[in-house]
């Protein structure tokens, strides 16, 4: 699985997120001073399947780039996290491309193989403090 860059403001939500856990999460890769998880994202839309609050995280710091994966939508598992939902990848990707995304913790993505770690410097990824 390859780690490669990508710019965060050209990223796409799928979900909602919760703005508290993004202000903690940004608090805490601040203090840590290091990214040690690439965002998940698919092959065409820049869709990020996993990674909502690091995405807010990135774009909030300004960073000019994020370490990201790349996977084939088509071949991710998914689930719903809601009864009331029901989809599919195709339904979440074109409701991401019109902006109706999903409330947060709605579309659980289940990745047959785990997500690898990473450690880059804020200043590595653009960040200027």
């Amino acid at each position: 699985m390859n780690v490669e860059f990508f710019e965060p403001q050209k990223l796409r939500h799928i979900e909602k997120f919760s703005s508290r856990r993004v202000e903690w999460l940004r608090d805490k890769i601040i203090q840590e001073g290091v990214w040690v998880k690439p965002l998940a994202l698919d092959l065409q839309h820049n869709l990020v399947l996993d990674g909502q609050h690091r995405m807010e995280v990135a774009l909030r710091l300004g960073l000019k780039r994020v370490p990201v994966v790349r996977f084939d939508y088509a071949s991710v598992p998914l689930r719903s996290l809601r009864e009331n939902h029901q989809f599919d990848w195709q339904e979440v990707a074109r409701r991401a491309l019109i902006n109706d995304i999903y409330p947060y913790k709605t579309v659980k993505h289940d990745f047959v193989v785990p997500m690898p770690v990473c450690q880059f410097s804020l200043q590595e990824l653009g960040y200027h403090g």
